[in-house]
This record gives structure tokens, sequence and C-alpha cells, in this order.
């Protein structure tokens, strides 16, 4: 079982952002999908939005992203509140393995927190 973890943005927060504005949270969102500006303490800002039911990471990302498929979709199981959505696995998304271990979606490829 891998658990994926997602910034979620709030409309509030969606506002901020398109009028130019910024808090930690939305830095934090739009640095998580460069190396060299991800900054693993932001993950204070991630929710738990989904459990995958595969053995690895390559298996979750596949999953997570062909969702119309019903064989993955039935190893999906997304958590948390209704207010939030979870999306397609993508950079910056942090993965936890079975043995507690986080990882970060890279642009190739998963790297250990």
């Amino acid at each position: 079982m891998i658990k994926v973890y997602q910034i979620q943005l709030t409309d509030l927060e969606i506002t901020i952002a398109n009028q130019g504005g910024s808090t930690p949270k939305l830095k934090a969102f739009f640095d998580r999908s460069f190396e060299s500006t991800f900054k693993a303490e932001n993950f204070q800002y991630y929710t738990h939005v989904a459990n995958v039911d595969v053995d690895g990471f390559e298996q979750a990302f596949r999953a997570m992203n062909l969702w119309e498929d019903d064989d993955n979709f039935d190893r999906i199981e997304l958590v948390g509140s209704g207010a939030f959505r979870c999306s397609s696995m993508s950079v910056g998304d942090i993965l936890e393995d079975h043995d507690g271990k986080l990882y970060r979606c890279a642009s190739f490829g998963f790297t250990a927190l």
C-alpha cells in the first residue's frame, strides 16, 4: 500500500494566487515541482489524499494517472475531507511506502526525502 500526499488549495488560496498574492503554503505549492526549490519541510502543507493498493511507486503513478482503467480505479482509495479533490499524481507529490519512508515524485522517478 502506497500513501499519496498532495498540497490542496482552498478557494481563498486560489483567489490569493490569482491576485498575485502569496502565503507560505502557496509558495510551497508552486515550488513543489522544481528540484532546486522543493523543501522537505513543506510536508506540513500536504494532505493525505489516497491509498494505492500496489507494490511500487511506478505502479502507483500509473494507477493515479489512468483513472478510467477499472483495474487501476479499484486499487485507489480516496481519503480525507470531501472538500478537497485528489488529482492525478504529478511532480511534487509525496508518497509513503509501507515502511513509512517518504519519497517525492520527481521529473524522472522518485527521490527519497
